[in-house]
């Protein structure tokens, strides 16, 4: 990895970080960032996206009741991902919502009283799961935008950008499109210094966003999560070999 004071990661021990999503301080930005993960699990649960939003809501004012996000998770000598601590509340919240609208139902909720035929638990832990990886990478993206306004000279939004919508063109043709986005020209070589450098940066992005939301973050438990969100691919080959000991403890 790169020593360079771009990194995310500079100066940082995973296993040190505040533990409370610090980056989740109000109400507003937990619905930026990881709502529609919890729109997605309620729908597949419930009969229609409008109900889902209305659980949503209902989430959200019990959670601002509260005192919001930070105040609630993890609890004192907790331990486990803040996803799983959304969907036993987004769960929680569902049964709540089908007995008062006067369905009877267990905990365990039958296939009938999903959204769509023949959805099943599994499947709605999928699409939770899709849809957390999603909210993950669009925060990483903005990250990645906002690190180029403030940094003259990085190009590493656009033409990560560029490389991702256009994975087929040759390099020549990729730094074409950049250096018209970018209005800044750049050569095939200089192009493909800013995709290598982007990459090495969202990977370590994603991973002190994952870390954020693993409690206690350990090594093993941050990387499980980035396979159960289909990112370790995005990350494995930008990082340190010895990222596991360099960034936590043994």
């Amino acid at each position: 990895m790169s020593s360079r004071d771009d990194s995310p990661l500079a100066g940082i021990r995973l296993d040190q970080i505040s533990t409370h999503v610090g980056t989740l301080q109000d109400t507003e930005r937990f619905v930026v960032r990881y709502g529609n993960a919890v729109r997605g699990y309620l729908t597949a649960i419930l009969r229609n996206p409008d109900d889902a939003e209305e659980v949503v809501q209902e989430i959200l004012l019990g959670l601002l009741n509260r005192g919001g996000v930070n105040a609630v998770w993890p609890n004192p000598g907790a331990s486990g991902r803040f996803r799983d601590y959304l969907k036993v509340i987004a769960r929680n919240a569902a049964i709540s919502f089908l007995r008062k609208k006067g369905r009877n139902t267990t905990y365990e909720l039958s296939p009938d009283e999903h959204a769509y035929p023949n959805t099943t638990d599994h499947e709605a832990d999928l699409a939770m799961t899709s849809e957390w990886q999603s909210c993950l990478l669009k925060k990483v993206w903005r990250e990645l935008e906002m690190r180029q306004r403030k940094s003259p000279g990085n190009l590493c939004h656009t033409c990560l950008q560029v490389y991702t919508e256009f994975p087929d063109a040759e390099s020549p043709d990729q730094a074409r499109i950049a250096s018209e986005r970018a209005r800044h020209l750049l050569s095939p070589e200089a192009f493909r210094k800013q995709v290598s450098r982007a990459r090495r940066l969202m990977a370590e992005c994603i991973l002190l966003e994952v870390a954020r939301g693993v409690v206690p973050p350990t090594a093993e438990g941050v990387e499980d999560e980035l396979h159960e969100l289909g990112l370790w691919d995005r990350v494995r080959d930008y990082l340190p070999d010895d990222w596991r000991e360099k960034f936590f403890s043994s």
